[in-house]
């Protein structure tokens, strides 16, 4: 579980009322290509691929209302990280976390991983302060752990911003 829904089930225990979608996050290290294959099986529809394996991958689907945001989180020697793509302008930024392990929860009745260093993962992504509601929030300026690192080449576009109708 990662962050809003992690902030959802840290904060009040349950999903943000407010909120927009779902929010999982998976170490990159364990993507497997299959994965799109299973949730479309699965009944979901993917509404977007973002990134590459390699860099800022991030992967939405749809299931009936509900929005699933996968995160992938790349490890680095003092920290761990995930990416975001902007759409519209082909922006790169990059969330930086301090190391974290996962451990087991319940949450609405589901096993489910998240970090094991909970207020730590939420303090990089919300602030001192993550236990006031915020109901306007920006992806790209309000987590006090992003950092706007560019642009996707203009070759990679096609490949980097892939958006797909669900409807």
């Amino acid at each position: 579980m990662s962050s809003g829904t992690c902030l959802g089930w840290f904060r009040q225990c349950d999903i943000i009322p407010y909120g927009m979608d779902v929010d999982l996050g998976i170490w990159i290290k364990d993507y497997n290509p299959k994965l799109i294959a299973w949730f479309k099986m699965s009944g979901f529809h993917l509404e977007h691929l973002f990134g590459k394996v390699s860099d800022s991958f991030q992967l939405s689907f749809v299931y009936g209302s509900v929005k699933l945001d996968l995160f992938f989180f790349y490890e680095e020697a003092d920290h761990m990280w995930n990416g975001g793509t902007q759409a519209k302008t082909g922006g790169k930024f990059k969330y930086y976390f301090p190391k974290f392990t996962l451990c087991w929860t319940e949450f609405l009745e589901l096993k489910i991983r998240i970090p094991c260093e909970t207020r730590d993962y939420i303090e990089a992504n919300y602030g001192k302060n993550w236990f006031e509601p915020v109901k306007k929030w920006d992806w790209k300026k309000s987590p006090p752990n992003v950092v706007k690192i560019g642009q996707w080449n203009k070759d990679e576009l096609d490949d980097v911003i892939q958006m797909f109708d669900v409807h």
